[in-house]
């Protein structure tokens, strides 16, 4: 898995951000349903979201960036869908700020996005995110939100479907037409492939051309 600056349409990406030191990114079901709505609200014209992973330390969602991207005056990809992740993150906070009558920081700055080299490693962390395995808690203890603020016990964490994409497969939910969240498993076999194999070539291709650029 790659850590990249640039996004491109058509491709396939995990984004992922994590919660500040000492802060809980959700604490709640009610949080976490919150998330996905502002998500959605605001970039939904940008991406679909196939699959996600959310958890009181950050959250990730595995996305393809629409082909008939919106023209911002010519502006890259990478900086637009940044600004749309910015307004969404920026409105969380607010809401979550109101709500738990809070101040101060409750997210990382910089949201971080990867692509992959291969299907098989593509699928093996979707995988992995169904299967609510991804870690993405703070190293040093002493920098993680108190445990004893998040009211989620363990059994509403297996499959929430505000919690994990895992539960959309079996349930049909007035979520799904709220968020109208595409799921990748859904989608024939060979568009996984494809996608990653896509995103892949379109990157290879960029890094190239700044290669022989550099060198002229």
């Amino acid at each position: 898995m790659h850590k990249t600056k640039e996004i491109y349409p058509g491709a396939f990406y995990i984004f992922e951000s994590k919660a500040a030191a000492n802060s809980n990114y959700i604490e709640n079901l009610r949080e976490a349903k919150q998330l996905l709505i502002y998500a959605n609200h605001y970039l939904k014209s940008y991406l679909k979201i196939h699959d996600y992973i959310i958890t009181r330390h950050g959250w990730q969602f595995a996305i393809s960036i629409n082909k008939d991207f919106p023209s911002h005056q010519n502006q890259e990809p990478w900086r637009v869908v940044s600004e749309r992740i910015r307004l969404f993150l920026s409105t969380y906070v607010r809401y979550i700020n109101h709500h738990r009558n809070r101040t101060g920081v409750l997210v990382q700055k910089n949201y971080i996005k990867y692509y992959f080299e291969t299907w098989k490693e593509a699928k093996s962390h979707l995988d992995r995110m169904r299967t609510q395995q991804i870690r993405l808690y703070q190293r040093k203890r002493k920098y993680r939100g108190l445990k004893f603020h998040y009211k989620i016990s363990k059994k509403k964490e297996i499959g929430s479907i505000f919690l994990c994409s895992k539960a959309l497969i079996k349930m049909k939910s007035i979520l799904m037409d709220e968020l109208r969240i595409q799921h990748l498993w859904a989608l024939k076999n060979f568009v996984g492939p494809k996608l990653v194999e896509i995103t892949k070539n379109l990157h290879k291709s960029t890094n190239h051309h700044k290669t022989h650029q550099n060198s002229s």
